[in-house]
């Protein structure tokens, strides 16, 4: 009698089912690794194109600053030619790009000395009264309301009352649309002229109108009177008008001016009273303690497509030892102190061009896209 645990015999069908099942099994291993190695190869393609980006974006990084020290260099070989800045110098012509292998550093330079620095209406823990007539008449000049000096000085001081007003700042200022449930001002100086669209009677428009004549350098700045335009120049005088302002800029192409007292021997200035120039002086100067530098850094990709980074920078030409920050004058306090600030001032621009200048980049801002300039 045959045992009931005897193999069954195996059947040309049943040897046909596990081949079957056995190639299957195969294919389907075939087919995940293929997958996996798929995977893989892509993961490692995009790693691969992650780091090219970073190395792209690490070197044009390194572009930028190499053009930024290409500008200090610039501006210090300036310095050693000469004691004033005008739109003769080499700062202020055009630079052509440098070239590096396949990648290339653009420079340009614009004199901020040009144009009014918003933070001298308040420094060394006092109003600057002259400052704040000048910004007050530029406003006008530019068909803007003249209150709008006194706001943007609330902004900055460090009190809570409005100025010659003794109002509450966070309530008079309280309805500004543009200001955020706390009424309080930050109470200090801007870091970009962009922060003005946070000052009451400050909207796009004006902020466009005013922008091309203000900036915002983080210590005081006097106005140059080299390269500062009609418009500004304008904003010196009560009365004065652009028109008027034009022969000043004439003049100074054919030779630029070597003194603030060679401007006020001039017949357009000549009404300007005694006590009003030993007011301004201090305000203006005949060089520039501060560059915009706009650094292009750009890359020639294989691919066609040129990647480009930009970076603004605050570039400072002061003399040798002098702390930013501190103002050339603590005038303007009052007005009884403007004859000694007068002569103060002068013997101290006198000594600042006889100094060697000190030249080095204040801030640096990186940009994704070419920022207005």
């Amino acid at each position: 009698m045959p045992s009931k645990l005897a193999m069954k015999p195996v059947t040309p069908m049943n040897a046909n089912s596990q081949r079957g099942v056995a190639l299957l099994t195969i294919l389907l291993l075939v087919v995940s690794i293929t997958v996996v190695a798929g995977a893989m190869l892509a993961s490692q393609k995009i790693a691969i194109r992650r780091s090219g980006l970073l190395f792209d974006q690490n070197q044009l990084l390194q572009d930028i600053n190499a053009g930024q020290q290409l500008a200090v260099t610039l501006i210090r070989a300036d310095a050693k030619l000469n004691d004033t800045d005008s739109m003769q110098d080499i700062w202020a012509q055009p630079i052509p790009p440098y070239t590096i292998g396949g990648h290339s550093i653009g420079i340009e330079l614009r004199d901020e000395g040009s144009r009014f620095n918003i933070n001298n209406l308040y420094h060394n823990g006092a109003v600057d009264t002259a400052a704040l007539a000048v910004f007050q008449r530029l406003l006008t000049q530019l068909n803007l309301e003249p209150d709008i000096a006194i706001a943007l000085l609330d902004y900055q001081d460090t009190d809570s009352e409005v100025y010659q007003d003794g109002g509450d700042e966070s309530v008079v200022y309280a309805q500004q649309s543009n200001r955020g449930a706390d009424n309080a001002l930050p109470n200090q100086a801007l870091v970009s002229i962009d922060q003005l669209e946070q000052v009451k009677g400050v909207n796009a428009e004006a902020l466009a109108a005013l922008r091309p004549y203000i900036t915002a350098v983080p210590y005081y700045l006097p106005i140059n009177i080299n390269t500062a335009s009609p418009v500004l120049l304008a904003a010196l005088v009560d009365g004065a008008t652009s028109q008027q302002m034009q022969s000043i800029v004439e003049l100074r192409a054919k030779q630029a001016f070597g003194s603030i007292d060679d401007v006020w021997q001039l017949p357009i200035l000549s009404s300007v009273k005694e006590e009003q120039r030993k007011a301004l002086t201090p305000l203006l100067a005949v060089d520039s303690q501060a560059f915009m530098g706009l650094i292009t850094a750009s890359d020639n990709a294989d691919n066609g497509q040129v990647r480009q980074r930009f970076a603004t920078v605050v570039i400072s030409k002061t003399a040798a030892n002098a702390e930013i920050g501190n103002s050339t004058t603590n005038s303007n306090k009052n007005s009884n102190d403007a004859n000694n600030t007068d002569s103060n001032a002068k013997d101290s621009q006198n000594n600042d061009n006889k100094k060697p200048k000190e030249v080095r980049v204040v801030t640096q801002r990186l940009w994704a896209f070419r920022p207005s300039f």
